[in-house]
């Protein structure tokens, strides 16, 4: 995994290892745990669930940027997985949307 940046920077977050996993007992572990658990709430429909997640951090900007590095990250190696081009599937993607993809 890509480690997280200050958005409009190419500096790592305080805290955050240069590798990009959070380290465990760690404020950024505890906020990927949280954007782990809002996936995962969320795929399931559990609104509830995403919102006890979400209300887990008091951090949303650092939830939201998290949750889009995951999501490009998975995106991009599915992509590779399956042999197709990563450019072709955001494209994919904003064509077809969710429902297609995959």
């Amino acid at each position: 995994m890509t480690s997280v940046r200050e958005p409009g920077t190419g500096t790592p977050r305080t805290g955050t290892p240069r590798t990009g996993t959070p380290r465990t007992g760690t404020t950024d572990s505890k906020l990927f745990g949280s954007v782990l658990d809002m996936a995962r709430a969320a795929k399931r429909g559990d609104v509830s669930g995403w919102l006890t997640a979400k209300s887990s951090t008091h951090r949303p900007e650092d939830v939201a940027y998290l949750s889009s590095v995951l999501l490009g990250v998975l995106i991009e190696n599915d992509a590779v997985r399956r042999g197709i081009h990563p450019a072709d599937v955001w494209r994919e993607l904003r064509e077809r949307g969710l429902d297609d993809f995959g």
